[in-house]
């Protein structure tokens, strides 16, 4: 699905391409024009797409309106729902606009122009209106009995029960807590299983873009301690309770200290090249290209205020070095509003934002496949607040993956 924001680029670049041959556009934006719109047809505004002529548009396309006396035009509407109008790319013979997002009221049809003159033009165009689109949710691996959240676009609920069908793997339906137009609650079900959920509304089906409790490209399930425990840091801090989201999960724990390790409970080695320079098991595959894939995780952070934790993957055996060459991503989820204390969410950093150093003071290392061997987590750097010093720091973690994009 296109996205509704293009680039300003793209869109002058079109408009420019939608002069009509010998006709050159004028009174860009004159809201006292008083010609009477005129709509000879709409198309696409990919040049690709140039012969393309629309009877109809998704919501959130960008589409060229093609007609003449368009200069006065102030107000656009698809069906009952006005639609964002930029002045700069209103023209005597074209306008560029997008579909708007959003459920109409009343469904016409239609498309009307108004001008600041108060002359009308209705024009036959309907909006199509996509299934649901789920982008992500609040935890990947939420267990049964627990509320978990989706979050997507084009959420319209049956009109008649206004609420959804929400299906988890293994045919399991799952409870309705709330809604809104960008996120769904639910109860997970008893019995779901790893896979897709579905999400049906008034407006067909839409399946999860991630797979609920997914196992691909696991490598850190912190049930088997010898195998990621490199140097038996974290060996210590791995719970198997009432507050585990999938069997055993490790904490990593201890004091914030500025650039200085104090504690092994800070730390992470996932030592997965052998003596040989060979792996355990490859973390991409051959011809992976890291830029496709992200690192996922979950978390539950209970106390954290500051000092970044360093994630890094290094292709040599037994190494643990925060000093080196290899393109490290600084974790700091307590600079982030969005992200809940106390509640187990799927983290999820793409292995592109792998690219600084110790410091920061260089962005634009890179993460190539040769480096992905072992992996770390270290609590190491500078103190926004050195007032911090010494302040308690517990997060869970588990099942980590590396996933395609």
């Amino acid at each position: 699905m296109k996205s509704i924001f293009k680039s300003l680029m793209l869109v002058a670049a079109a408009a420019a391409m939608l002069t009509q041959a010998g006709c050159e556009d004028r009174n860009v934006n004159d809201p006292q024009s008083d010609a009477t719109p005129s709509i000879k047809y709409i198309r696409p505004t990919d040049p690709a797409l140039a012969d393309k002529l629309l009877e109809s548009s998704p919501m959130g396309e960008t589409i060229a309106i093609i007609g003449s006396g368009l200069e006065g035009v102030v107000e656009i509407f698809f069906n009952d729902v006005r639609a964002e109008l930029n002045p700069t790319l209103v023209t005597e013979h074209s306008i560029i606009c997008n579909v708007p997002a959003v459920m109409p009221t009343e469904i016409t049809n239609t498309m009307t122009l108004k001008t600041g003159k108060g002359n009308i033009c209705v024009y036959d165009f309907a909006v199509d209106i996509p299934v649901p689109f789920i982008t992500g949710t609040s935890c990947e691996w939420a267990k049964a009995g627990s509320e978990m959240t989706l979050y997507g676009s084009y959420l319209f609920p049956y009109e008649e029960s206004n609420t959804f069908d929400v299906t988890f793997p293994g045919g399991k339906t799952a409870q309705i807590k709330s809604f809104d137009s960008s996120s769904i609650t639910v109860v997970v079900p008893d019995g779901a299983l790893e896979g897709t959920i579905s999400v049906e509304g008034e407006y067909g089906i839409g399946m999860t873009k991630f797979s609920y409790r997914e196992s691909t490209g696991m490598f850190i399930d912190c049930e088997n301690v010898a195998v990621w425990d490199g140097w038996s840091y974290s060996g210590a801090y791995v719970h198997d309770d009432e507050e585990s989201i999938d069997g055993s999960y490790i904490e990593l724990t201890g004091s914030a200290a500025a650039w200085n390790w104090n504690t092994s409970g800070l730390a992470l080695f996932f030592n997965n090249v052998l003596e040989d320079g060979t792996s355990r098991q490859p973390l991409l595959p051959l011809d992976a290209d890291p830029a496709e894939y992200a690192l996922k995780f979950e978390c539950r952070i209970n106390a954290w205020s500051d000092l970044w934790a360093s994630m890094w993957f290094a292709g040599q055996y037994n190494t643990f070095s925060i000093d080196g060459e290899e393109a490290q991503y600084h974790w700091k989820p307590f600079a982030d509003d969005s992200v809940v204390k106390g509640e187990w969410t799927t983290v999820t950093i793409p292995l592109s934002d792998f690219k600084v150093d110790k410091e920061e003071t260089v962005n634009d290392r890179t993460l190539s496949r040769g480096d992905m061997g072992n992996f770390y987590i270290f609590f190491f750097g500078g103190l926004a607040d050195e007032a911090n010093a010494g302040t308690p720091i517990s997060v869970y973690i588990d099942n980590f993956r590396i996933v395609r994009q």
